[in-house]
């Protein structure tokens, strides 16, 4: 069985620069090839870059459900700076964001660092599962084609993805209340998205049967139902 987990890129990171390249200095994909060389020695793995709770959240999301035998589960994080990367790009410092851009700047940078191909490349492979803990913006830089190529079932955090695979959770104050009333740990509103995955994966890793419980996320209701229920929803 195999997951596809999507993150994204942070203002906080690890590493800081004060030569750190921003969006002008990053007009193509070719442009990581560059900025590796030139702070070569301050480049990190993008998985430990990024330091807020949401990607903190995710990546121990990712570690415990890769505990679990028969389970297949990538990383891939959407960066303003470099488009779609691997969890363990080493990437540099840099300062850019799709947050606070307007739609049709977001496109046009979509469209220069091929995000919307590179992920629909990535979808086409087959995944039994795509968690997107994605805002708004960001997920306005995938585009649509990887929608056509799908029939994962997708958790996302917006309600413009709805659909019939779509389990779709608001993210809101009101949801990040409900599951900290329950005793989970959640780091705000932007965190759940990171917090989320990792809530679920520690459910399936306490199940007698991990894998097993894990195969049930293929069904959509089952899916949904069970985050209501951790969630008290």
């Amino acid at each position: 069985m195999r997951i596809l987990v999507v993150g994204s890129c942070s203002k906080r990171k690890l590493v800081q620069h004060k030569d750190a390249p921003s969006c002008n200095n990053l007009s193509t994909k070719d442009a990581l090839f560059k900025w590796q060389e030139l702070l070569r020695e301050y480049i990190v793995r993008a998985r430990e870059m990024y330091t807020g709770y949401l990607n903190q959240e995710l990546t121990k999301g990712v570690d415990l459900l890769r505990e679990i035998k028969g389970l297949e589960v990538q990383l891939v994080i959407v960066s303003a700076g470099f488009g779609i990367i691997g969890e363990n790009e080493l990437i540099p410092p840099y300062d850019c964001s799709f947050s606070g851009m307007r739609k049709w700047e977001i496109r046009t940078r979509k469209n220069d660092l091929m995000i919307e191909y590179d992920f629909a490349r990535i979808c086409s492979s087959g995944f039994d599962i795509v968690y997107l803990a994605l805002g708004r913006n960001y997920l306005l830089a995938l585009g649509d084609e990887w929608k056509s190529v799908t029939t994962s079932i997708v958790v996302g955090f917006d309600k413009n993805l709805a659909g019939p695979r779509v389990v779709c959770i608001p993210s809101g104050y009101r949801t990040v209340s409900t599951f900290s009333s329950r005793g989970h740990i959640i780091h705000g509103v932007v965190g759940f998205k990171g917090d989320l995955l990792r809530i679920l994966a520690q459910f399936a890793t306490e199940h007698d049967d991990p894998f097993y419980e894990v195969t049930r996320w293929r069904n959509h209701d089952y899916l949904q139902n069970l985050i209501q229920r951790l969630g008290g929803l």
